[in-house]
């Protein structure tokens, strides 16, 4: 008998179809508040790895800071065992354009579609609990690189959180090795450029 998907890892759709689901509706905008908590519906994995794809795609003034912050509570939570996400109200009350988050979801969509083809459980020996923690001490690292005002910081970061997320997710050790190298060229590129800024600034200065 297979194991059952249980805690943050239960997914009864495709992502890309819960990822649709989440951005449609007739409002024109969209709260933060209701996206959560429509996605959150199916564990914290996923949520995860949708809000990493949603600050990858997204492209709206401000928006890094704003849902990479959800992206910080998501890791707090898995850190500390919690099953869902509570978010402050001045977070919960944002809103966003509608049309501009569905442009960014369609834009998405074919590379998401391509990648669940390619994950399926293998290489997953470790316990649970363990694993939990682990993944969110790396989700909060990553969160709080991606909501930097490093310019261009945030891109690698999220996409080192889907990595991480989809082989959480789907159980594929493969995506999680992935992930974690991803992670630490990350962290190359973010103290990189924030050195190079440093340097520029402190010329600038003449300090």
């Amino acid at each position: 008998m297979s194991e059952e998907p249980h805690g943050p890892f239960r997914e009864p759709k495709p992502l890309s179809q819960v990822l649709v689901e989440a951005v449609s509706g007739p409002a024109p905008r969209l709260t933060l508040g209701e996206l959560v908590g429509h996605l959150s519906s199916r564990g914290l994995a996923p949520l995860i790895l949708l809000m990493g794809m949603i600050n990858v795609v997204t492209i709206i003034p401000g928006s890094s800071t704003v849902l990479g912050l959800p992206l910080v509570f998501l890791g707090l939570a898995l850190l500390i065992g919690a099953r869902t996400l509570w978010l402050p109200a001045s977070l919960r009350d944002r809103s966003f354009d509608r049309a501009a988050l569905q442009r960014g979801v369609e834009r998405a969509l074919p590379y998401l579609q391509r990648i669940e083809r390619l994950a399926h459980p293998r290489l997953w020996p470790w316990g649970q609990a363990f694993l939990d923690r682990i993944y969110g001490a790396i989700v909060l690292f990553l969160a709080l690189m991606v909501t930097l005002p490093v310019p261009f910081g945030n891109t690698m970061p999220a996409i080192s959180i889907i990595l991480l997320s989809l082989g959480f997710t789907a159980r594929d050790g493969l995506w999680v090795v992935a992930g974690l190298f991803t992670t630490a060229l990350a962290l190359g590129i973010v103290l990189g450029v924030a050195g190079a800024a440093t340097v520029i600034g402190t010329n600038l200065l003449g300090i």
